[in-house]
């Protein structure tokens, strides 16, 4: 099921908080054959009633519903309407008179303002409802509490993009659009993930064409970190018999030379100022064979572990807000950004929470805005 159809079916499995005396009836679904995902566009057929008339009305879901949705909705909504008269033989005769309708989960002022200027009704899970039909014209704008979670998962999976994308910018407002683009997923996807984030304190609009920026980037990293998410779907434990950075220098070349690609996190990501215990072990996230990282390293599968082979998470294997996005620049090759760097370290056990902790402090020394304490 799409996400216009789980909107949908959520949107009328709740009490709809409509005004005193109004009523919005269904009648029927009517599906139009599209591009894109789905292939097919979702339109409902349905009335609203008041105490004098009725008013027929074709709808369309929207949420998350941006002013800039409102116009190309209406142009949709009011091509499916002559599509619909087309199918039922109407076309050549009077056709009905419907009003285009636009259903979402929280309808901003900016957006009320964009359908009453293109004369589209609307509805909100809030109780918002927008209706002007002749003599008839309603107007409410809704203050209860979206029922609406975003369920899009924020410290994994592709949402963790969204959140690298964003610590490693703290100080910088970034668009939706932007961040979409960024992290390749889609706008409502990534709309998903911002709002949840504004939910919970973390993120902050700067405006409408500014879009959002961090409000508590260190907050947000210890939420990443207690999340309990790890980037690894699989951790492989080694002996390597010398760490050296001469030999992760050639180890990692060796994997280069034959198209194997691999980024260092744990005790090979650290610079010799931020290393703050003794006795960490090693790390490579690797998208190849795990025999090239073996002969590579000269690694061997005895005690004690001090290399460990990661692989990350299929949709964190990308340089679009994934392992390898903003990579720092090491003596013996790349490493993984501090942020994911300091997650992991909290993941590793041992002493290695003592090393995410001093990481922290040092991500929040570096911030280019004020930040609470960390």
């Amino acid at each position: 099921m799409d996400s216009t159809a789980e909107f949908r079916d959520a949107f009328w499995k709740q009490d709809l908080r409509l005004p005193r005396g109004v009523e919005l009836l269904r009648q029927d679904v009517f599906l139009l054959p599209r591009r894109g995902p789905g292939g097919q566009a979702i339109y409902e057929l349905a009335e609203v009633v008041l105490p004098q008339v009725r008013v027929p009305v074709l709808m369309a879901y929207r949420a998350p519903l941006l002013p800039a949705d409102v116009h190309s909705l209406r142009e949709r909504l009011r091509a499916a309407s002559v599509a619909l008269d087309q199918r039922d033989g109407t076309a050549e005769r009077l056709p009905v008179v419907r009003i285009p309708m636009i259903a979402t989960d929280s309808a901003s002022s900016g957006v009320i303002a964009a359908c009453e200027q293109e004369d589209v009704a609307l509805v909100d899970q809030r109780g918002t409802f927008f209706l002007r039909s002749g003599s008839t014209f309603i107007r409410v704008q809704g203050r209860e509490p979206s029922q609406r979670r975003p369920r899009e998962p924020v410290f994994h999976g592709k949402g963790c993009r969204i959140v690298r994308t964003l610590l490693q910018s703290p100080g910088e407002a970034q668009t939706v659009r932007a961040l979409s683009e960024r992290t390749q997923t889609s706008y409502s996807y990534a709309y998903g993930v911002v709002r949840h984030l504004v939910l919970d304190g973390y993120v902050e609009p700067v405006g409408k064409r500014s879009g959002f920026r961090l409000r508590a980037p260190v907050r947000l990293l210890r939420a990443w970190m207690a999340s309990g998410e790890k980037t690894s779907v699989t951790l492989d434990g080694f002996n390597a018999p010398s760490t050296t950075p001469e030999l992760l220098g050639k180890g990692l070349e060796r994997l280069k030379a034959q198209g194997i690609r691999g980024i260092y996190t744990l005790a090979s990501a650290l610079l010799p100022e931020e290393r703050f215990v003794s006795g960490l072990p090693h790390g490579l996230y690797l998208t190849g064979s795990i025999d090239a990282a073996v002969e590579a390293f000269g690694l061997r599968r005895l005690m004690p572990h001090n290399f460990w082979v990661l692989r990350a998470e299929p949709s964190a294997e990308t340089d679009a807000g994934g392992v390898f996005f903003s990579p720092r620049t090491l003596p013996h090759g790349l490493g993984v950004a501090l942020p994911q760097l300091t997650v992991d370290f909290h993941q590793s056990g041992g002493r290695g929470k003592e090393q995410a902790d001093e990481l922290v402090q040092r991500f929040a020394q570096a911030l280019p805005i004020s930040e609470e304490a960390p």
